[in-house]
């Protein structure tokens, strides 16, 4: 898992999660709030409605999976994934900065709706809503308008402090860094590679969390992460050679350095082995 960027500029965002198209997208919301509220049924969210954010999450994690990055391309279409499940945090549904690239693996297999947070009985508050569904049409405009917030006005740090009442275990990749909560571990006996718990303070819980709730240790990762690995140490390895050549040691630097771009799969892994090798900063 690598560091993401959200891009802040109006361009970055679809027009429908800006200004009115963002309140009208709110008012359904509310609608469908409210609906659930009277049937006593869960909330039936519209899927269409987030459908138009694929392409730009798609876009920042580099057409792979922000979880386990591996690649959507070839095998997957990979899914809009909400970092808070709708399910429990229902008011988020259409926020744009809850949502993530992921493969239907770990999004549909793994994460469900799991969500764990420390304390488990400290969640993030839900907003305070009428107790039945206002008759007054500008009422549930209001209600709207204050759901809906435009990413494109706001800020990582204002989102990090919208959710500053709840610490969650996952790690979100726009707001953290997960190059600082983990690291991993070559099995070469095996031919795997295991993400491990690095030494932040919250490393142990949000390995704990990634490994159950996101299945970053499932075998075919591990397995897959290796062959990219092996890779890397074959090619460190040839550096150390007396009679390499100038020229092919400048390609090896270059290959390196194409390894730990955003754009290559597993480039958190490989950030960390080339840092550990002492090859990169």
């Amino acid at each position: 898992m690598i560091r993401l960027i959200r891009k802040r500029q109006a361009s970055a965002f679809p027009n429908d999660f800006r200004g009115e198209r963002l309140k009208e997208k709110h008012l359904d919301l509310v609608a469908r709030y409210y609906t659930s509220i009277e049937s006593g049924k869960p909330i039936a969210f519209a899927s269409g409605k987030w459908k138009s954010a694929k392409t730009k999450v798609r876009a920042d994690s580099a057409k792979k999976c922000a979880y386990c990055e591996a690649s959507t391309s070839v095998v997957a279409h990979g899914d809009v994934e909400h970092f808070r499940p709708k399910s429990l945090y229902w008011w988020l549904a259409y926020d744009f900065d809850n949502y993530l690239f992921s493969c239907q693996i770990c999004n549909q297999i793994y994460k469900k709706d799991f969500f764990p947070v420390t304390p488990e009985n400290q969640r993030l508050p839900a907003p305070v809503m009428p107790a039945a569904r206002p008759v007054n049409l500008a009422d549930l405009a209001a209600l709207s308008e204050a759901l809906a917030i435009d990413g494109s006005l706001s800020d990582d740090g204002v989102v990090r402090q919208r959710w500053a009442a709840e610490d969650a275990n996952l790690v979100h990749p726009y707001l953290e860094d997960p190059t600082t909560i983990f690291d991993y571990e070559a099995d070469d006996s095996n031919a795997e590679v295991w993400v491990r718990p690095g030494g932040h303070p919250k490393s142990a819980r949000a390995y704990a969390a990634a490994e159950s709730y996101l299945g970053l240790n499932r075998e075919e990762l591990r397995r897959d992460r290796y062959h990219h690995y092996s890779l890397l140490a074959i090619m460190k390895l040839a550096m150390l050679e007396t009679e390499i050549s100038q020229n092919t040691h400048i390609r090896i630097l270059k290959e390196f350095e194409r390894l730990a771009d955003v754009r290559a799969p597993y480039a958190g892994m490989n950030r960390f082995f080339l840092r550990m090798w002492d090859i990169m900063g």
